[in-house]
């Protein structure tokens, strides 16, 4: 099967993609674009503007839980555990992982007190849950499966910012299991590799652009 993956250098929904493919072992060329001026070419096969987008054979597929589950349908074996039960708790979990990101994101990105205290308490509640998750083993906390794949650009994300910048997110006290799921998930090969060379220095700059009060405070500390 021909695939191509239409991406941005950040977007962590790209980044699910990615590492699906990579973990299956499947061969994928990977096309670059610039949201803030889309090309016709991609509005014609994206209906929300949005990436990823996946060619197979030609055929535009968008959404990335649609496309991780294309390819366990069509590269198997599925990333999906055997259990309908346990399949059924990783779908769902798929919207704490947007939650996680989107949190996370906030949090990291947020430029004033007022801001920073409302995402820290967002991502505080997201954090909270995933951390029963992972203590009730709803979500494993070893191995790497499909929930494993959604949580990842997050998880990440989380040693990006440690390292780049000072800012350490995720404290061990509270968040024990999530810290220790984000250690390993973040070293993983497929996580890893599938980033662009200069992914960390981007993020990074990125944040400090947009003026993240938690890298001014951190550089200040």
């Amino acid at each position: 099967m021909d695939l191509h993956l239409v991406s941005t250098k950040l977007c962590p929904y790209v980044h699910r993609a990615a590492i699906a493919l990579r973990e299956k072992g499947v061969p994928f060329e990977r096309r670059e674009i610039d949201l803030k001026n889309k090309p016709d070419w991609f509005l014609q096969l994206s209906p929300y503007g949005k990436v990823p987008v996946l060619l197979a054979d030609g055929v535009a597929l968008f959404e990335s839980i649609p496309i991780l589950e294309f390819l366990d349908e069509t590269h198997p074996p599925s990333m999906l555990p055997a259990d309908p039960f346990a399949r059924a708790h990783q779908r769902a979990w798929a919207e704490g992982a947007v939650e996680l990101t989107r949190s996370q994101w906030n949090l990291l990105a947020a430029a004033t007190p007022a801001d920073r205290d409302g995402a820290a308490a967002a991502f505080g509640s997201t954090a909270d849950r995933i951390e029963r998750a992972l203590e009730a083993g709803t979500i494993p906390a070893a191995g790497f499966e499909r929930v494993h794949v959604t949580l990842a650009p997050a998880l990440y994300r989380f040693g990006v910012v440690e390292r780049g910048l000072g800012i350490e997110l995720l404290d061990p006290s509270r968040w024990p299991r999530l810290r220790a799921l984000a250690s390993a998930v973040g070293a993983r090969p497929s996580v890893t590799e599938t980033v662009a060379p200069d992914y960390a220095t981007v993020l990074c700059q990125r944040l400090v652009d947009r003026g993240s009060l938690l890298a001014r405070e951190t550089r200040q500390a």
